[in-house]
């Protein structure tokens, strides 16, 4: 008997499942993928900002489902029937699953207190680091101003590790176009990388200031745009870059959520639906609070593909075990617009970082 598999998203995890497509085939399943045609890397967010090409920032997921017999569809997702077991689209069709799961992804988190997507903080530009594609209109606009000798005055909100991320990388991008944008940081915190150790957030600091990036602490961003006064100049540009939440699809499921997003047990398998499983920044590790970031989901592709095998097969799933906090890692070389995070002396990708081998298949 076939059992219908309804993947939802094409992060981390499930590009894993596409990898194995043919070991859940043998396992009984059928499998369908909903997602856009493309997946963009978070951690190559930092390269797209600063001119590297599309295609090496993105896979195709399209080519991707043909070369491995997997139904896609593009139509984005809308909704969740758990009681009927359907997944319902937005152009109206719905698919039908015995077995779904959920790789949703995450969006910015709103820098106020109120929620508010977009702070009412004057006419300034807005641009958010997700999704990941919206850096390269970021981008044209700043190749834009430069080819009319245009100054810019961007302010980057966020004093975490993309928000330094995205300063250093429009203040090489800048350098690199030979114009004198004024890229500034702000944050409502009194140092930045609050979570890091304080020695990682000296560095950073110094590593902006020798790329001319200023930045501002313990701002009152909730008190609505009052913050702006104490900018030296009005802001062209403002970059949210305040964290990550879950997808905003995720606040609508009719599921056991939390702040984090959904509320899965070790097997990765949601608290309240057997048959339903998260992975990656929609989902919440009831046992483990974890980072919002792609390497996650690179480690826990491999625990679902398993789990997915074991229930079919009537089988004990196995849990899913994080590293501990020596994997953690934070922000250690800022060159130029790159940098590259270290830890224990060994180097891995920084906040959203991928697994490079999804990218040869």
């Amino acid at each position: 008997m076939t059992t219908r598999l309804v993947l939802v998203g094409a992060g981390h995890a499930h590009l894993h499942l596409l990898q194995h497509a043919d070991t859940l085939r043998r396992a009984g399943y059928r499998i369908t993928l909903v997602a856009p045609s493309r997946f963009w890397y978070s951690g190559m967010a930092a390269r797209l900002l600063s001119g590297a090409p599309r295609t090496e920032c993105s896979l195709d997921i399209a080519s991707l489902s043909v070369r491995h017999a997997v139904e896609h569809i593009t139509a984005p997702f809308a909704a969740l029937e758990v009681d009927s077991r359907h997944v319902l689209l937005a152009d109206g069709n719905n698919l039908a699953f015995d077995v779904l799961s959920l790789n949703v992804g995450s969006d910015v988190m709103p820098p106020t207190a109120s929620g508010a997507t977009v702070a009412a903080w004057g006419a300034a530009r807005y641009w958010h680091v997700k999704p990941i594609e919206r850096l390269v209109a970021l981008r044209q606009h700043v190749h834009d101003a430069a080819q009319r000798h245009q100054s810019l005055h961007m302010v980057v909100v966020g004093g975490g590790p993309s928000g330094v991320e995205m300063a250093a990388n429009l203040a090489g991008l800048s350098r690199r176009l030979g114009v004198p944008n004024d890229v500034r940081l702000v944050t409502r915190h009194a140092r930045l990388l609050p979570a890091a150790p304080e020695a990682a957030a000296r560095w950073a600091s110094r590593q902006l200031a020798r790329l001319g990036v200023e930045w501002q602490g313990n701002l009152a961003l909730d008190a609505g745009a009052a913050w702006l006064d104490a900018l030296p100049t009005a802001a062209d540009d403002i970059v949210l870059a305040t964290g990550l939440r879950p997808a905003y699809c995720v606040a609508d499921l009719p599921l056991d959520l939390d702040d984090n997003g959904i509320r899965i047990r070790a097997t990765l398998q949601s608290e309240s639906h057997d048959e339903i499983f998260a992975v990656g920044d929609c989902a919440s590790l009831i046992e483990h609070a974890l980072p919002k970031r792609g390497v996650e989901g690179v480690r826990q592709g491999p625990v679902l593909l398993d789990n997915l095998v074991a229930l079919q097969r009537g089988k004990p799933l196995r849990d899913y075990r994080p590293p501990g906090p020596r994997c953690r890692s934070w922000i250690s070389t800022i060159r130029g617009s790159r940098y590259t995070a270290r830890t224990g002396g060994e180097a891995v990708e920084p906040c959203g970082s991928s697994d490079t081998s999804t990218r040869a298949s």
